[in-house]
Formats: structure tokens, C-alpha cells, sequence
């Protein structure tokens, strides 16, 4: 909690160049001193939502983005040689070895290996890496701390959203123009990680007896969700929502979270009513919006062209930079994963994603249902907007894994378990 506000802090003040190096001191020193990682995990989540601007070409990135990776790399393998950590154990081996393979191959076929397709290619080894030393390092079942930290950060994001539209000129403006921008992300990135943490609050307004103040943050935080005007993510949750209620309501208690969830939603609806013209704005917003695709129809059909010129390896990483000038994707993981990686990276995030719904449902508790429900939530809003091979993306779902994947060995090794 303390990291979320000093995060919420450093965001506000625009002080991500002084918050970022901070952050990675203290998780340099705790790498170093503390054989089990669990206590690094929210320095590096809350650090992934402090950047309160990104009006910067990639020849501007500031000189801080760069130190993360190299304190990255430096912690882990101080920690490695420390505590002699054994790495590349893990169930997510496979598919990171075929989408590993299936980058390799897509070089071939790229139309120039620049110094920013190896900048990208970096980037994903990152991805991998995490997984890997946070597969071997944290100890125990902390799965509970996750869906902890899980509530923090939507709450973080939340008051982030809420903050940008009481600091602008013009609400009704910043609403009709979807003008909502953190710095770290849009709002399509915005929503995704409220779909991702959302459901965190579900399990808690569930599991304790006073639900109340959960079913408030529910409230707030799909309020803010409605306020980032995704039309993808909105969707996306609102599929989500379904298995949540189902969720929430299958329990001795469904009266008192009808009830009190009855009371929240008369309570919104009194906020609507003396704020009405920005409900009339959100609302002229999607009405305008109808079922314009956005453009996306073409991109389609042009990632499509794409993989039938090269349907075995892909395009490369950068498949849309050639025509364009600017990193782009797809807006489907299916179709950039064919366009990018061809159908040998497909099978690997085919793999991927079954050996991600296996790990979290090794043990059908509480808590797998609400993780589970949250990652299939941000993958359906993969679909229709860039989810998959985001940094911020690919780092919270990798660790997310990490942590689960020690849960079911703690439960495994557990002196309470027994065999007849």
C-alpha cells in the first residue's frame, strides 16, 4: 500500500525520473539480501503504472528506461550466483522454447534488422528471463498476497484515471475526444489492466464478512473502467462480469451481497444523475462510435496478407513498422502472432495459453477462479485491441504464472498433504 501511493505520488508530480531509480535501488537491495523475491514483486508491478508521460520518439527514451533493464539483469544475477539458483525450470518452458524458435525464424523474412528490431527482441528475452527467476525464487503460496497486490494496483490505476479527468479543462471535451492518456498507456491499455485487476476485489467482497467496502471498490473501479471509453475492454468485462456475479453470487451469502450491491448501484446512480451531462457525454461517445471497426477490418486483412507471404516463420517483430514508420500491432493476438511469428508462433501461444488455464486450475480453489476469470477476461480483450507482447502485459502475466506455479509446489510439498 505504501508503494502504491508512493507510486500514485511520483505519478502525480511527474517525478517517474527521480520514483523509477528509487524503485530499482530497493529492488537491487532486496535481490540481493533476500533469498526468496516475493517482497521485489510490488516495487517492480507498482513501477510499471509511475511514467506519467511518454512524448518521446525512440531515439528520446530517457536515460532511466534504460537503467531497468541493466539493474534487472545485475539483481537477478547477483541473485542467482548468491544463492546458487537453478533457472529454466519451468511448465512455461515449452512455449517460450517454440515462440523463442519462431522469433529466431522470423528474422528471415524481415525486411531489416535494425537497431530497433534488436531493441524489441531484448525485450521479449526480459519477458522470459522474469519468468524464469521468478519461477525458481519465490517461496511458498502467495497467491493471496497476488490478488492482494492485484486490488492495490486497480485501485491505483483507478485514481489515476479519476485524477487525469478532475485535472483537465474541459471533462466533456476530454470524454468526446477519448483524450484519457496515464503517460504508461492509452486508455485500451488502461482498461486492460483494470480487467486484469478487477476481479481481485470480487474474491475479497466474498470472502470476508464485511463485503461492503470491496463491492464499493467494484464499483469505483468499473466506474473508472467505463470512464476510460474502451469499447473493446468495456466489452471484454462486460463478458467477465457474468462469471464474476456467478462467482459472487454462488455463496451462503448472496442476500447480503444483493443487498448492499442493490444499495451501490442506487448510490452510482444518484452520482449519474447530478452529473449527468458527463453520463450524456460517455453515452454520445459510444452512440457516435456505433460499430465503426476503427479501421481495424483493414489491419486485419492486412495481417492476414502478411501471413500468407511468409505462413510457416512470420514477418518479424517489427511487421507493421516497415509501412508505417512506428511500432504498431495487429489489435488481435491470433492475427499479429501469425503476421509476426507465422504458424510455428502460434503453436507456441497456443501452448502458452493452455499451459497458462492448466497452472492456475492445477487446484480449483477460490482463488484460481477469480485468476482465471481475469486472465481469460484481458485475452478476449485481446482480440480487439494490442494485449499480448506488451511490456507492461507480458511482465504482470509472466510473474502472475510465477507465483501460481510455486503455489501448486507448495501445495504439493506441503507436510499436511498425505498419501493413503
Amino acid at each position: 500500500m505504501i508503494l502504491g501511493i508512493m507510486t500514485l505520488g511520483f505519478w502525480f508530480m511527474e517525478w517517474e525520473r527521480v520514483g523509477i531509480p528509487i524503485f530499482l535501488a530497493f529492488f537491487l537491495v532486496l535481490l540481493i539480501l533476500k533469498k526468496d523475491t516475493t517482497p521485489s514483486i510490488p516495487l517492480l508491478f507498482s513501477g510499471l503504472f509511475m511514467i506519467s508521460q511518454t512524448e518521446w520518439t525512440y531515439e528520446l527514451i530517457p536515460f532511466y528506461l534504460y537503467l531497468v533493464p541493466v539493474v534487472l539483469f545485475l539483481g537477478m544475477l547477483v541473485h542467482v550466483i548468491r544463492f546458487k539458483t537453478k533457472l529454466l525450470r519451468g511448465k512455461m518452458a515449452l512455449s517460450i522454447a517454440l515462440l523463442f524458435v519462431a522469433m529466431i525464424l522470423s528474422t528471415f523474412n524481415a525486411a531489416a534488422i535494425t537497431t530497433m528490431y534488436a531493441f524489441y527482441g531484448v525485450v521479449g528475452l526480459v519477458y522470459i528471463l522474469l519468468y524464469f527467476f521468478y519461477t525458481n525464487t519465490i517461496e511458498g503460496n502467495q497467491t493471496k498476497y497476488l490478488l492482494q497486490l492485484m486490488v492495490i494496483l486497480g485501485t491505483l490505476i483507478s485514481l489515476e484515471v479519476l485524477i487525469f479527468y478532475l485535472r483537465v479543462d474541459d471533462i466533456l471535451a476530454a470524454i468526446s475526444s477519448k483524450a484519457l492518456n496515464l503517460g504508461w498507456g492509452l486508455s485500451n491499455f488502461i482498461a486492460t489492466y483494470l480487467i486484469i485487476f478487477i476481479p481481485a476485489a470480487f474474491y475479497f467482497a466474498k470472502e470476508t464478512k464485511k463485503p461492503i467496502l470491496f463491492l464499493l471498490l467494484i464499483g469505483f473501479q468499473s466506474s473508472m473502467l467505463l470512464m476510460t471509453l474502451s469499447r473493446g475492454g468495456i466489452l471484454a468485462f462486460g463478458v467477465m462480469a457474468i462469471l464474476l456475479l456467478v462467482y459472487l453470487f454462488k455463496s451462503k451469502a448472496w442476500k447480503t451481497f444483493l443487498i448492499q450491491g442493490i444499495v451501490i448501484l442506487l448510490g452510482l446512480g444518484f452520482l449519474a444523475y447530478f452529473n449527468w451531462d458527463i453520463c450524456t457525454a460517455i453515452w454520445g461517445r459510444f452512440v457516435s462510435s456505433g460499430l465503426d471497426d476503427s479501421g481495424r477490418l483493414q489491419i486485419y486483412a492486412d495481417a492476414i496478407g502478411k501471413f500468407l507471404k511468409h505462413p510457416l516463420f512470420g514477418n518479424g517483430i517489427l511487421v507493421r513498422y516497415e509501412d508505417l514508420g512506428e511500432f504498431r500491432m495487429y489489435h488481435n493476438t491470433i492475427l499479429h502472432t501469425l503476421a509476426s511469428f507465422g504458424l510455428v508462433g502460434l503453436t507456441g501461444l497456443i501452448v502458452q495459453l493452455v499451459t497458462t488455464f492448466k497452472i492456475i486450475l492445477t487446484k480449483k480453489t477460490s482463488e484460481r477462479w477469480v485468476l482465471a476469470i481475469a486472465i481469460c477476461g484481458a485475452h478476449l480483450h485481446g482480440m480487439v485491441d494490442n494485449v499480448y507482447y506488451m511490456p507492461q502485459f507480458m511482465i504482470l502475466i509472466f510473474i502472475m504464472i510465477a507465483i501460481i506455479e510455486n503455489a501448486n509446489k507448495a501445495v504439493m510439498t506441503s507436510p499436511l498433504v498425505t498419501v493413503n
